[in-house]
């Protein structure tokens, strides 16, 4: 997959090539520092990404969300900025931005999202037709029956797209995952898939098992509990 990063601070726009690194199948194949060169490089690159500022010195990002969607409509867009205006939010969403972080982002939380758009590009080359909580994964997770509930009813340190996120996985391993599994499924840390996979233990979600097949120490595998639907 190429990438473009669209960032007005040379710095900020290493940072994430540096976060990108994290990913095999992403090529960064230019870096803009300003409107200008961003559409210079949509002519000559083909990217399927656009990793995409607000504030540039010629051009206001959402002007160049609509030129975008005009001239390369199959491209896909992530808006990392400091705006927290919430018009730059509308308009985002209306030009079917993927997601809008606010800055400053944090490795984990780069990842983890960048990790679920490379999922959800992969679902999109699939044939078999999608059912409603496709939608509403898609779509905010609105409506969704598995979610365990709203983020406010959520402990600290539970998100709940994540937590949603490790759930999808574990619904569809069928032999159960293991913390290291977990781990590159969803793009997080040993320490936060172990988090996310306990609770999930502790709502009733899931159950730990131990695996013997293996030399040496038994290994933590965490299985969808019975009765549970995917």
């Amino acid at each position: 997959m190429n990438v473009i990063i669209a960032e007005d601070d040379y710095r900020v726009s290493l940072l994430h090539e540096q976060y990108l690194q994290a990913f095999s199948s992403i090529h960064v194949v230019g870096k803009a520092l300003n409107g200008e060169e961003l559409k210079a490089l949509l002519a000559k690159e083909q990217p399927q990404l656009i990793l995409l500022d607000i504030y540039f010195p010629d051009i206001h990002g959402t002007a160049l969300l609509s030129f975008i969607r005009t001239n390369y409509p199959h491209v896909d867009v992530i808006i990392i900025s400091a705006s927290d205006d919430r018009n730059d939010l509308l308009i985002a969403k209306r030009h079917g931005v993927y997601y809008y972080f606010i800055k400053p982002v944090s490795a984990s939380d780069f990842q983890q999202v960048v990790a679920r758009y490379l999922r959800d590009h992969e679902w999109f080359k699939e044939k078999h037709p999608f059912r409603s909580k496709d939608v509403a994964h898609l779509f905010g997770h609105s409506g969704s029956k598995r979610s365990p509930g709203k983020q406010s009813e959520l402990p600290t340190g539970i998100d709940l797209i994540t937590l949603e996120t490790v759930e999808e996985q574990l619904s569809h391993a069928k032999e159960g995952l293991t913390i290291d599994e977990t781990c590159e499924a969803v793009g997080i840390s040993r320490t936060t898939a172990r988090r996310y996979l306990e609770y999930l233990v502790s709502a009733s979600k899931a159950e730990p098992k131990l695996n013997y097949g293996v030399i040496g120490r038994p290994e933590r595998v965490y299985v969808r509990k019975l009765g549970e639907k995917p």
